[in-house]
């Protein structure tokens, strides 16, 4: 393989549409929710509007606390109208991906290396929790 193909394969960024629907829901909601907090406006009307319940758009707020609280670096979200995932969200997709199949050692292997155990296991819960609230017929 040569070389500008690895760096391309391993620099590319992958589409939201490419997502999964929970993940990518969740992506661009992290991505209002920022725009709201700087324009010091309240998500949770659009929250509870995109999930269909008041439950899950107060833990998905939960679920942005904690990592806001546990990420060692300020989390990298790309514009609202970007069409790619920034690298952090990649890594919630795929987190979002392992919390809903409450695979704690993926959950695990994707972020050991950057978050501590109390915040891992926070974040975890908080995932679950939110995709628990948010599933059909729930109220």
């Amino acid at each position: 393989m040569e070389s500008s193909t690895l760096i391309r394969q391993l620099t590319q960024q992958p589409l939201i549409r490419d997502l999964p629907v929970d993940a990518a829901q969740a992506v661009l909601a992290l991505r209002y929710c920022i725009l709201c907090r700087r324009s010091e406006r309240d998500p949770m009307p659009e929250l509870e509007r995109r999930w269909g319940n008041i439950l899950a758009a107060r833990r998905f707020r939960l679920v942005v606390e904690a990592i806001g609280h546990s990420w060692p670096d300020p989390f990298a979200v790309a514009p609202p109208c970007c069409p790619r995932l920034s690298f952090d969200e990649n890594l919630l997709a795929a987190m979002i991906e392992a919390s809903s199949r409450r695979d704690r050692a993926e959950f695990d292997v994707l972020t050991a290396e950057m978050l501590g155990g109390d915040a891992r296991s926070m974040i975890f819960v908080a995932l679950e929790n939110f995709l628990r609230a948010k599933a059909p017929g729930r109220v």
